[in-house]
């Protein structure tokens, strides 16, 4: 069994948010807010920070932590949980692309609409939204058998 520790940020500039197209990971494809794995001895704080520098160059300020998701893995007991953080506080120049997709600002209702979201985005707005504080996401045989919601 294992834990993995992962952050997402949600950077606001009005009604627009920076989504990040990703094309990098098998499975995690498509439209997204940048974020990615907590590293050895790094708070969450931090890897949500050095995260948004790596994926976007941008410079995160004042970041409000808003809920988490987990997925857990029933046929090997893996559990991936990921925190969600949120800011308007930024600067720096936008890199529009990397390694791991391209970034471009989108209103957000628009998003949400809009096909091509990586997996579990449906949950993640849900929280972002406030609908929930925490999501878990039960997996047997790479399909999802069972949702949990937390107010």
């Amino acid at each position: 069994m294992e834990n993995i520790l992962c952050n997402m940020i949600k950077i606001n500039r009005g009604n627009d948010v920076l989504v990040l197209d990703k094309v990098k990971k098998y499975g995690w494809e498509g439209l997204t807010f940048p974020g990615g794995h907590v590293e050895k001895m790094e708070s969450i704080t931090d890897s949500v920070i050095r995260e948004a520098k790596e994926e976007t160059n941008l410079d995160v300020e004042n970041i409000r932590y808003i809920g988490m998701i987990s997925w857990y893995d029933m046929d090997n007991n893996d559990r991936i949980v990921g925190f969600l953080y949120e800011t308007d506080d930024f600067s720096g120049e936008l890199v529009k692309e990397n390694i791991e997709g391209t970034l471009e600002f989108i209103d957000y209702e628009e998003l949400k609409n809009m096909d091509g979201h990586s997996d579990s985005m449906d949950e993640i707005f849900a929280i972002y939204d406030g609908k929930y504080s925490e999501i878990v996401l039960y997996y047997e045989d790479n399909k999802c058998v069972k949702k949990e919601c937390y107010k």
